[in-house]
């Protein structure tokens, strides 16, 4: 039987590690912390320990890692002294925003799989906690970083909805699901044919000289444009 070592905050702190996070990993949810912090309270503990990696694994497997804190990029000449959660950021903001919560009572292991952490970072947090439909987006582009997924996260970091932004890269609703990115995520080939980044960048760049991100991000523009274009009946 495999054999884990759980450490507290507290300990880790007192040996001079740090916590880092991966850039690009699933964005912080209020709501989510709320609860961690109620669940905190309740228990004074975490029910369930928060998995990590040694940072020079993290860097190695290709990933940029970022100081939990400080958001401060971190290097690898200084990774001896980070630890990277993979599973757990929420719980993690939660103890570190509630200044009396002791960090003795904070669980940490290390993870014993050995596998790519990009891989375990998205498998870790779709079977703990289902992903909304963003994180999906955060967690491809996150496993193949090319022109295309950058753009659909850049797109979804300005707050566009999940449907309008498949229908703006695609000019058609349907294409573009969780499925697909939870695939591309799990390193499996996915058909993007459908995609048209420069139809997408010229109706991005005519539609703000007459509106904000605010609305091009929502159903209203897009859909007409898209109608106007092709004879198509949406999913919803």
């Amino acid at each position: 039987m495999t054999k884990f070592q759980i450490s507290s905050l507290a300990s880790l702190q007192k040996a001079g590690i740090s916590v880092a996070f991966v850039a690009g990993n699933r964005s912080i949810n209020d709501k989510n912390i709320k609860s961690k912090k109620e669940s905190l309270e309740k228990f004074n503990c975490n029910l369930q320990p928060l998995m990590y990696v040694k940072a020079e694994k993290a860097i190695k497997d290709g990933c940029t890692i970022v100081d939990a804190i400080t958001e401060d990029v971190i290097d690898e000449a200084k990774a001896d002294s980070y630890i990277v959660i993979l599973d757990g950021q929420h719980r993690f903001r939660a103890a570190m925003e509630n200044k009396e919560f002791p960090l003795d009572k904070l669980y940490l292991y290390e993870s014993y799989c050995d596998a790519d952490t990009r891989d375990l970072l998205a498998s870790s947090n779709i079977d703990t906690l289902p992903w909304n439909a963003h994180d999906f987006i955060h967690g491809a582009a996150l496993a193949k970083s090319d022109e295309i997924l950058n753009y659909i996260k850049e797109l979804s970091d300005l707050g566009y909805s999940f449907t309008t932004i498949g229908e703006i890269m695609c000019f058609r609703s349907g294409v573009l699901t969780k499925s697909v990115y939870s695939k591309i995520m799990q390193k499996e080939d996915v058909d993007l044919s459908e995609v048209n980044i420069e139809r997408a960048k010229l109706f991005l760049k005519v539609a703000r000289t007459k509106f904000g991100d605010t609305f091009i991000g929502k159903k209203y523009l897009i859909r007409p444009i898209i109608s106007l274009s092709v004879d198509y009946k949406f999913d919803n």
